[in-house]
């Protein structure tokens, strides 16, 4: 299998996961992802871009300083700026942040849904999906245009579902 179609089944897989979406940052080297997949509801990724909430999302913060994952609802006591509680107000309820970080770079994602918590084997099977993202994605720089347009467009079609 192609990484491409590797890549795109592992999103695949993860959008059926995560009934409320997924922001995924690939690779991150100098507060730049490699790599940016997102498929949380567009009102919540415009309001987020729109207030600056990367800055003082208390997920983020943890997953740049730890690797594993943590339930979002484990951060709501570091939440000075009220990120989450916002964020509940477009119906991610419930949901973890989970980081990796390797020798060059980090990655790492957030996972959402509205009605339950996520279980632990649930917790697990998406975390080693995002480490197989992060293991496929590797060393790549310089995509060909047709791998490029793919990806943009599983992209666009999942930020804009």
């Amino acid at each position: 299998m192609d990484k491409r179609a590797n890549i795109a089944g592992l999103l695949s897989e993860l959008d059926e996961l995560c009934p409320l979406g997924f922001a995924i940052a690939l690779h991150i080297k100098y507060n730049a992802p490699t790599f940016l997949f997102q498929t949380f509801p567009e009102k919540w990724t415009d309001a987020y871009a729109r207030n600056g909430f990367v800055i003082k999302d208390p997920a983020v913060h943890w997953a740049f300083e730890n690797t594993g994952f943590v339930r979002w609802r484990d951060l709501r006591h570091v939440d000075k700026s009220g990120v989450m509680e916002q964020s509940r107000d477009y119906g991610l309820n419930y949901g973890f942040t989970a980081s990796i970080h390797n020798d060059h770079s980090r990655t790492l994602g957030g996972f959402a849904r509205a009605d339950r918590d996520y279980l632990d084997v649930e917790i697990d099977e998406i975390c080693d999906k995002l480490q197989q993202l992060d293991v496929v994605t590797a060393g790549i720089q310089v995509l060909s245009k047709t791998d490029t347009d793919a990806l943009q467009s599983m992209s666009i079609r999942m930020t804009h579902r």
